[in-house]
């Protein structure tokens, strides 16, 4: 998930271990390990794109990782808090903790984990949470600025001691040890992603029961939510032919549409056998559509991932895609591209109005 999200269940999971020890410190070392995982993309000026595909969220989010984290940083961090009492056992816990959440939260997304490298390079994706979700992340950041707050508080009466010429080494240590807040906002966020899988299923089942109708011999492959909520789904279901796209929300008032995707697989011919194409293939699950582009090049599209949409031209556009072509030493290239520009404001009055089952906007929109 998004880095300020990675961030705040740090410092939260943090306080719950440490805070009672390190007051807000505990906090702050769990904000800098929650971040510490996605730090592997510091590693992508050294590498090729298979190598970027492959090691985002790879060994650095694995199990064996989270272990060998714990036993790493436990003993100079309780060396470094000795004087608080942390013992090398509660510092390790510490770190395996808001490692293991850090990447727990990364799974609930469409993206994927690869928790069983090296031995396993599958990667992990439950499709229940948006990459941003502010419902899962708001009672987080409540904690965390009540928490920055209090410490602001308490400068002030430092340097109010101080002015009145109190002695530093006479101050008085006092640090807030109740937990319930971070308990809270942990049991609220938990709530959260019980409500996220108890919709997913909900959708999983009414996408099933209208595509048996509609759609004979397909297969639901994937369903997640779309943008910023746990409400409006996205279903993708998969034929010898293609993919369909469609939607359903608990407001709906009748059957969505369905925007269909040609897999055009043979497009893509030229680049079969490439490393770069079985990476690319791998990490999208196999699920991807090829369009043809001006200049011998070939548009590879994940169809996992949602489309925005260019409201001018009446048209989706996809995601995540890739340019693929060969240069003139004959070395295949995949170059990355991003939708240029998104319409923010006119995006989420879609999304909004589409949620609340109004579907005009939403599925008018020509497929690419």
């Amino acid at each position: 998930m998004d880095s300020i999200t990675q961030a705040a269940l740090g410092g939260v999971v943090g306080e719950l271990a440490l805070g009672r020890k390190l007051g807000w410190k505990g906090m702050a070392w769990g904000a800098v390990f929650g971040t510490l995982p996605d730090l592997d993309i510091l590693a992508y000026p050294f590498l090729d794109e298979v190598g970027k595909l492959k090691w985002h969220r790879g060994i650095s989010h694995s199990i064996v990782t989270m272990i060998v984290a714990a036993f790493l940083f436990a003993r100079p961090l309780a060396r470094l808090h000795r004087k608080k009492a942390v013992s090398v056992r509660r510092a390790g816990w510490f770190v395996f903790l808001v490692w293991s959440t850090h990447v727990l939260i990364d799974v609930f997304t469409v993206y994927g984990t690869q928790v069983f490298e090296p031995f396993s390079d599958h990667r992990v994706a439950w499709n229940n949470l948006f990459i941003i979700d502010l419902f899962f992340t708001a009672p987080l950041l409540v904690v965390i600025f009540y928490r920055m707050g209090a410490g602001v508080l308490r400068l002030r009466e430092w340097f109010v001691w101080r002015s009145s010429g109190g002695d530093p080494d006479e101050w008085p240590e006092h640090e807030e040890n109740s937990l319930r807040p971070a308990q809270t906002a942990i049991f609220l966020s938990s709530l959260y992603v019980l409500f996220s899988f108890v919709m997913k299923f909900w959708a999983i089942h009414q996408l099933e029961d209208r595509m048996e109708e509609v759609i004979p011999g397909g297969e639901l492959v994937a369903v997640s939510p779309t943008p910023l909520n746990t409400v409006l789904w996205r279903g993708l279901i998969e034929t010898e032919e293609g993919y369909f796209v469609t939607h359903w929300s608990p407001f709906d008032d009748g059957p969505s549409g369905y925007h269909f995707l040609a897999k055009n697989h043979e497009l893509a011919g030229k680049f079969e056998g490439q490393e770069l194409f079985d990476a690319l293939k791998w990490f999208a699950r196999d699920r991807w559509v090829a369009r043809s582009l001006p200049g011998g090049k070939v548009q590879f599209i994940d169809v996992r991932f949602g489309e925005s949409r260019d409201f001018e031209a009446q048209r989706l556009v996809p995601m995540f895609e890739w340019h693929l072509r060969y240069d003139d030493n004959g070395q295949m290239e995949a170059i990355s591209h991003r939708p240029a520009r998104i319409e923010v404001k006119r995006s989420l009055i879609a999304l909004w109005q589409r949620l609340l089952g109004n579907r005009k906007v939403w599925e008018e929109a020509e497929p690419f």
